[in-house]
């Protein structure tokens, strides 16, 4: 006798106003169906959610899990605007259907939607843009000559490896990030008298590579605006610089942003 898989059934949830739905960066396999209500589809930087589309009741979402088989993490997070009621579909479900599609209208439903989550990638990161200016013309509205780094505002004690870019070859320096925001770091270096006056001097750009107290991983470009000796609350013997990030993929940007929330 033939050993059926058991289907799940179909599970109706209720959400109220504000409460997390999906969360981006998880791991999942459901879909969900809106009976009713109301859900903010977004992406976080910076400490604010970028919404990207807003649903209603008919629609469907995180199907990609189900594309995917639950393989890659969620995307994009969902949240209930107004009380909604959601229907919870396991794949199994529809596994079978999807298999016995036609292969030609499999590519093409398969195509239309990467096409989609490219689309909502580049509006989330067109929003970041947009804080990211944002964020500048504030600072620089209220910037004066004694606060120019009033921009380094969480204190850290990471370990990196930065390696000059004039350097032609790819021999890494150990250095220590001090101080962390959106714009820049603080870090410190030991450096002999000859590497003071050309290392690190204004101007020199670096290639550094951390691992920030989450496990996560971050890479970035950065350039030294201001150097100066130890100072209180420094480690002796070590020169402080001050950098402005100059190249971060949209990956490491939204890493940071995550660490830096309050």
């Amino acid at each position: 006798m033939e050993n059926k898989k058991k289907v799940p059934q179909i599970v109706r949830l209720m959400y109220k106003p504000g409460e997390m739905i999906i969360k981006e960066g998880d791991y999942g396999i459901s879909m969900y169906k809106i009976n009713n209500g109301e859900v903010h589809i977004f992406n976080r930087f910076g400490g604010k959610d970028i919404i990207t589309a807003t649903l209603g009741a008919g629609e469907v979402f995180g199907e990609m899990s189900f594309l995917n088989r639950g393989r890659k993490p969620r995307r994009t997070s969902a949240r209930a605007v107004e009380n909604t009621e959601l229907e919870v579909w396991h794949p199994d479900r529809f596994s079978k259907e999807y298999d016995q599609m036609p292969a030609v209208i499999r590519y093409i439903t398969n195509q239309t939607l990467k096409r989609l989550i490219r689309m909502n990638m580049l509006v989330s990161q067109l929003g970041e843009k947009v804080l990211l200016v944002q964020e500048k013309g504030k600072q620089k509205s209220s910037e004066t000559p004694s606060s120019k780094r009033g921009f380094y505002r969480k204190e850290v004690d990471l370990k990196c490896a930065c390696r000059p870019l004039s350097y032609s070859s790819n021999t890494y320096l150990t250095g220590w990030i001090k101080d962390i925001s959106r714009e820049g770091i603080g870090l410190e270096v030991t450096a002999g008298k000859s590497q003071k006056n050309s290392t690190y001097k204004p101007g020199s750009e670096f290639q550094i590579d951390t691992v920030l107290p989450n496990g996560k991983e971050l890479s970035f470009t950065a350039r030294i605006i201001s150097t100066g000796k130890e100072k209180k609350g420094r480690t002796a013997g070590r020169l402080f610089l001050g950098m402005n990030f100059t190249e971060m993929s949209a990956d490491s940007r939204r890493i940071l942003g995550f660490f830096l929330m309050p």
